[in-house]
């Protein structure tokens, strides 16, 4: 996990990996960046990038935790809902998804969804049962990912307004067909 201090100097030396690894994701797949190549491109130390992360995933968290906020907050400022204002950042900033999809590290995804401020602060009004809570942001957050993923796995070919347009279909499919209820495999 990371662990950046409520300082200026923390998060500029955040910043600087940050913009490194992001830098290095366009010319190099993620299995090949060493910390090493992070230092060289941030002109951080070795001892400043412990200082903040763990491991360079640690990075991926931070970038994912960040894209989340700033999908949120673009939802905020346009009216626009959260499901289109979240595939839309997505799609505008696609090297981080498709490196996290390609190095089967989803499940970053998922957590920095779940235990995001703003799906406490969207949702938790209208849910007050913290049990619930739980496996709602769970659905939701494996849900948008596997909705991402697909994407990605499918080579990028569809827009955005198709990927709505699919995703929407795929939910009604699971009120129709039962899934979502009381399904039951037919003999």
């Amino acid at each position: 996990m990371y662990h950046i201090k409520n300082d200026k100097r923390a998060y500029a030396s955040a910043e600087l990996i940050c913009s490194a690894l992001l830098e290095l994701l366009e010319t190099s797949p993620f299995e090949e960046i060493t910390i090493s190549d992070i230092q060289r491109v941030s002109t951080v130390s070795r001892s400043t990038f412990y200082r903040n992360f763990d491991c360079i995933e640690d990075v991926l968290m931070l970038l994912c935790d960040r894209s989340f906020e700033a999908a949120f907050k673009r939802a905020e400022e346009t009216g626009e809902e959260i499901r289109v204002a979240v595939f839309r950042y997505w799609f505008e900033n696609v090297t981080l998804l498709e490196t996290i999809v390609r190095i089967h590290r989803t499940d970053i995804l998922v957590e920095s969804l779940r235990r995001s401020e703003q799906v406490e602060r969207y949702f938790r009004p209208y849910i007050k049962d913290e049990t619930v809570f739980d496996y709602f942001s769970g659905v939701i957050a494996s849900a948008m990912v596997g909705i991402l993923s697909t994407w990605i796995e499918h080579g990028k070919t569809e827009s955005e307004e198709q990927v709505m347009q699919n995703t929407q279909k795929a939910f009604m499919k699971l009120i129709t067909l039962g899934i979502m209820g009381k399904y039951r495999i037919k003999k």
